[in-house]
C-alpha cells in the first residue's frame, strides 16, 4: 500500500517541482557572468591584436630602425606601401579635411600624427618629446586587418582577421637604413648566389 501511495503521489511531486521555477543568478561576485567574461576576453584579444607589438620594436626599431624611413615617410607613400589608416580612430576634424582634401598626403609630419592616432593599422609608435619617432613596432594587424576604403582608397573602417592584401612587405623591408641583421639571420652572403 505504502508503494501504490508514493507512486500516486510522484506526478503531483513532478508537476509541483515543473510550476516552480528554479532560477540562478546570471553572476556571482565570484567569477561574473560568462557573458560579460567572454566580452571582456574578446576586447583584450582584440587589444592584444591591434596594439601589441611583443616587443618586437627591439628589432623593427633598434635593429633595423624603420622609425627612421617612418620619420620621413609621407601618407601618400605609406598608402603606396600598402598600409591602411583606420578612419573610426581620427577626430572629426582630420577626417573631414581628409574629406575635403585639405590634408597634406605628401606632410611626413601628417604620418607620424596617424601613427600617434593609432590609425595606421599594425603600426605602434614610440615618440620622442620632439614628435618624432624613437623606435617603431608592428602588431598582427599590419598584415591580418585592412579597411573598407569608404574614406579614401587605404583609409575607412577597419576589419579585423582578413588579409591585408596590398601591403608591399618587400618594398616595406627594402626601405629600412639597415638590413645587416636580416642579412645575418637569414646567413645570406652578399654577392654569392
Amino acid at each position: 500500500m505504502k508503494r501504490y501511495l508514493l507512486l500516486a503521489s510522484l506526478p503531483l511531486v513532478i508537476l509541483i517541482a515543473a510550476d516552480t521555477q528554479v532560477t540562478q543568478p546570471s553572476s556571482t561576485n565570484f567569477l561574473g557572468s560568462a557573458e560579460t567574461n567572454s566580452q571582456q576576453m574578446i576586447q583584450q584579444g582584440r587589444q592584444i591584436f591591434r596594439f601589441d607589438t611583443f616587443g618586437d620594436e627591439a628589432f623593427w626599431g633598434d635593429q633595423l630602425r624603420l622609425h627612421e624611413t617612418v620619420n620621413k615617410l609621407p601618407p601618400s607613400a605609406a598608402l603606396q606601401l600598402g598600409l591602411k589608416v583606420d578612419s573610426d580612430a581620427l577626430p572629426p576634424a582630420v577626417v573631414q579635411a581628409i574629406k575635403n582634401g585639405s590634408v597634406n598626403l605628401n606632410d611626413p609630419a601628417v604620418t607620424r600624427l596617424l601613427v600617434r592616432l593609432n590609425a595606421v593599422l599594425g603600426v605602434v609608435g614610440f615618440f620622442k618629446p620632439d614628435g618624432t619617432l624613437r623606435s617603431v613596432g608592428l602588431t598582427c594587424a599590419v598584415c591580418h586587418s585592412t579597411v573598407d576604403d569608404s574614406l579614401a582608397p587605404g583609409i575607412g573602417h577597419r576589419i579585423d582577421g582578413v588579409a591585408n592584401r596590398d601591403l608591399n612587405v618587400g618594398a616595406i623591408a627594402a626601405s629600412v637604413p639597415n638590413l645587416q641583421p636580416v642579412v645575418t639571420r637569414l646567413k645570406v652572403q652578399p654577392g654569392v648566389n
